[in-house]
Order: C-alpha cells, then structure tokens, then sequence
C-alpha cells in the first residue's frame, strides 16, 4: 500500500477538529443546527489554515441526515457517501480551470438536481485565479441560484475578487495559527501515529510553518523520515536548517559586544556544517527582533512563544544593546536578505554584514554615528578621558571647558583652556536634511519594487542632501554615478510621482573628509577631531 501524507492522513473531519478556526465553526455549527446555510460562502485566508478542509466539513454536514449539535454525524449514508469523491460535490481548481467556457460547462449542470445527496455543493479552490469572464458568468448564478446548490469559493487573495462577488457570499476570515495551536495539534497527531519529537523540536517546527497546519504537518512528516520515531530537536534544526538557539545567542553576543572577529568564526561554523547562509541570516533577524521587543515591551512571551528561560535569555542580552543598534541590526540583517538573490558569492554578503554590524564606525551614517556616540557614552561613564582612539584610526579627544560667569554684558566668556566650538546646525538646515532624506526614501522604496539592480546600485550613495530645490545623492566612485546616470529619465519619473519639480542630482565626493565634517557637524565643541 503507497504512503499517505500525514497532512492527507489526519485531515480533520468535523468542525471540532479544526484548528484555530473557533469563530468560524462556531458560526457554521449554529447554522447547521437551525437549517439557516446561506447559497454561497467565502473562506479567505493564507495557506495552510484549513480553508478547503472546512468546506468540505461544511458540504459533509450540508448532507447529513441526522447532524449532531451542528457536526456531520458520519454514519448515515450521506456523511459515507461524501467522505469519498461523490459526483454531488464537485471541487474544482480555478487555478487550472480560468477561462469562462470551463465556468460555462460548469454551470451548465446547476440546474440538474442531485443524484444521492440533498444539496449539490461547488467548492471552488483559488476562486482569485478565475478570469473577469469566468466571474460573470458566476455572478448569474449567485445572484438567482437553484435551492439545492451551494458554493463554496477559497481564496489565499480576496482582494483580486469582485466586490459584485464578494457581496454575495458570506465571508469567513480564516487566522494563521498560533505557534502553541500547531503544536498541540502535532502532540495529537504523534500520538495516534506512535512517534515522539522532542518539545523544542515540535516549537521550531511550528516556528518554521509560519502560521500553516498543512506546512507543519509536512515538515513533521520530513522529520519522522528521517529519524523515524524518536526524534531529538537538533534533528530537527538539521531538516530545517536552522540554527540552534544557544548558537544564535553566541553569534548576537559577538555582534553586540563588537567583537567581528569571534562572529566571523562563527559564521565559518555555519559554512563547515553546511547551513545556508540565507536561512542563518533570517534566523538571526528574528533573533534581534525578539530583543528588540524585549527592550520595548520587557516580558513578551505571549509575543514570542517562548519559555520563561529563553526570555531571561533575551532580557539579557537587550540589556546590553540600545534599541537604535538593534532596529540597525535587523536592518542590515534584512537588506542582505533582499540581495541574496542577485549575489553569487551568498558567503561574502554575510561576513560583510555581520562586521558591519559590528563596526559601525566603518560607516558614516547618521545612524552608524549615532551607534558611535552611544558607544563613546558608555565607555566614558560620566569620566572625562583625554583621548580615545576608534578603530577606523580617527583620534578623537574630549577637552574640559571652563566658562566663567557672566558678565554684565550677559555673555559667557570662554576660558583660557576652553575653545570656541563649530556652530551648530541651523533649523533650516535640518528641515532640508529631513526633507532630502524623505524623498530619497521614498525614491528607494519606488525603484526597490520595480528595478531591484537598479535600488542595489543606488545603495551605494554615501548620503543626501538638498540644495536650491534640489536632491543630490553623493557617492564616493564615478562608476556609481556613470551606472545609475543611465536610469536619468526614468528616476525623475518616480519622484514626480511624488514630489512634483524636485530635481534630482549626482555629485561625486571624498568619502574621508565627508565623515570628518559628518563627525565634527554631530560632536561640535565637546571633540576635537586630530588627524
């Protein structure tokens, strides 16, 4: 006899056995009771959440001679007969069956009665797939349909249906499952099947399933075949692929400490044994995201799903990070994501992207700096030092000032071991600073979704800024400019779409005297900056 999937095996029969879907069968469970179904239903959802395995459920109870408190009772004739593949149910696959003249065909037979049940149900999976001729065509028949007929449509995209459509069903919003929900249906599914996964195990299983039974069950199904009946959760983690949590921990420690050297070896770690860098690195992301919501919301288990240990891990570790490194973190984390596909070299990506996480000091962003000064804020501890040294060779000393009181004219005169500070930015210098960095961000996101070559190259400008109505993007290499200046018409486009009569410029600088001034304009009179 062939193998059958577990997600085929223990498909739920009866609303009860629905997971995570209450406030839908609850609903369908009082309409079967007081006889009050409706001609046409919408199941909407993600995959994986029970959305045909419902409609089918439904159809069986629609028939059942003798229905028990709402549910199919699945011994009379009818609940038999459509616990198979019955002609009176008929499922049908938008997807592969778009066009009007298969709808056609099909509602040519709504007017023929039902062989053996009491109603003739049509499920209709990926209903979004059918074409706008197909919809007309259906349409005529929600709005005057047979009384022995109903229709079931599922969706993972409802918004691509017609709202003429979508007024005519009722609508049920199916939820991704909770990570506990998945497991415990696991734990049930395991003890009718004889097998055993370790807890953990089930949890990074569910994790990976991101909110779909269906998934879960198939990642369960791939480990139980590869362990066979007991399996252990670094089992697991090698099916999956991802990383172990005490590895994790080791890697974000590195990073927040700033040691790139013990987080360039520990990504070697990665590399040995065979892991994908992608996954490493989408794992990793999740990991400073669950810091970044321990510093925000501090115990945030119902958050996470995790133990009480794991988050005395996590409120440790948040402990010891800001909450701007963090976000920065999860943002280089991301945007190496995003590139991984264009790279040839995914290794490279990730080393570079763990030591500029590491060393922001490498960077001149304002962000970057911002990191810096936290650093320098930490380190200092409210003592003054009379020189500190960053790792890009910059000497960076901070000088006492002594002012004496004020005089009768009012001013504070600066004494003899004082000296006179850069002046600050002007108001109306940061109001042109926020504005050039709104368009830009805005530009980015534009092309991110349209030309990804394109937003890469571009990811390259050092910083913005607006002059005379204009936005100039400076890089530190003509080649940048030479590539993106071929794209002229095209970018001026986008950001009249936006920000009509703004003008758009390259200029070409020394990236070493832009983070001088950067650094000077952010420290003004506390630092003196010593070449």
């Amino acid at each position: 006899m062939s193998y059958k999937a577990l997600y085929r095996t223990y498909r739920p029969q009866t609303f009860s056995e629905v997971a995570g879907q209450d406030h839908i069968t609850k609903t369908l469970k009082n309409q079967i009771r007081s006889g009050s179904t409706t001609h046409a239903y919408l199941f909407c959802g993600s995959r994986g959440t029970g959305k045909t395995s419902t409609a089918k459920i439904l159809a069986r109870a629609v028939n059942c001679d003798s229905p028990e408190d709402g549910e199919p009772c699945m011994k009379c004739s009818s609940c038999k007969a459509s616990a198979k593949d019955h002609v009176d149910i008929i499922e049908m696959d938008a997807a592969s069956n778009s066009k009007v003249e298969e709808m056609r065909d099909l509602l040519e037979k709504v007017d023929f009665m039902p062989l053996q049940l009491n109603k003739k149900i049509y499920i209709i999976d990926e209903a979004h797939m059918l074409s706008n001729s197909a919809f007309n065509a259906l349409l005529k028949t929600l709005e005057e349909p047979p009384s022995h007929v109903v229709f079931i449509l599922a969706t993972t995209e409802p918004q691509k249906l017609p709202a003429t459509i979508i007024s005519r069903c009722q609508r049920f919003d199916f939820h991704r499952l909770r990570v506990d929900e998945i497991v415990r249906r696991m734990e049930e599914v395991l003890s009718i099947a004889g097998a055993e996964i370790e807890r953990d195990g089930l949890v990074a299983i569910a994790r990976a399933a991101d909110g779909g039974m269906r998934d879960a069950l198939s990642l369960l199904d791939q480990c139980l075949a590869f362990c066979k009946d007991h399996v252990t959760t670094k089992d697991v983690l090698s099916v999956l692929g991802s990383m172990e949590e005490d590895f994790l921990f080791r890697v974000a420690d590195a990073l927040i400490e700033g040691d790139a050297s013990n987080a360039l070896r520990l990504a070697d770690e990665i590399i040995v044994n065979g892991r994908d860098p992608g996954v490493f690195m989408q794992d990793l992301a999740i990991h400073f995201r669950a810091l970044l919501l321990t510093e925000i919301c501090g115990d945030s288990r119902d958050i996470l799903d995790c133990t009480a240990d794991t988050m005395q891990k996590y409120a440790g570790q948040a402990k010891r990070s800001s909450r701007e490194r963090l976000m920065r973190a999860i943002r280089l984390l991301l945007e190496a994501q995003g590139k991984l596909r264009w790279i040839s070299f995914p290794r490279i990506l990730m080393e570079s992207t763990l030591v500029r996480i590491c060393e922001p000091e490498q960077e001149v962003s304002l962000e970057a700096l911002t990191d810096r000064v936290e650093r320098l804020e930490k380190t200092l501890s409210g003592k003054e030092l009379s020189a500190v040294s960053d790792k890009s060779g910059v000497k960076i000393r901070k000088e006492t000032h002594h002012f004496e009181e004020t005089g009768s004219s009012g001013q504070n005169r600066v004494g003899e071991s004082g000296t006179a500070g850069a002046p600050p930015l002007t108001e109306n210098d940061s109001e042109k600073s926020v504005q050039a960095n709104e368009v830009w961000n805005k530009l980015m996101s534009f092309i991110a979704k349209d030309n990804m070559p394109l937003y890469c190259l571009m990811n390259y400008a050092k910083h913005v800024k607006e002059e005379n109505g204009m936005i100039y993007a400076c890089f530190d290499k003509d080649s940048y400019i030479g590539g993106i200046k071929r794209h002229n018409a095209y970018l001026q486009n986008c950001i009249n779409s936006f920000s009509p009569g703004t003008k758009l410029k390259f200029e070409l600088i020394d990236c070493q005297e832009n983070a001088l001034d950067k650094a000077k304009a952010l420290f003004g009179s506390k630092l003196e900056i010593v070449d």
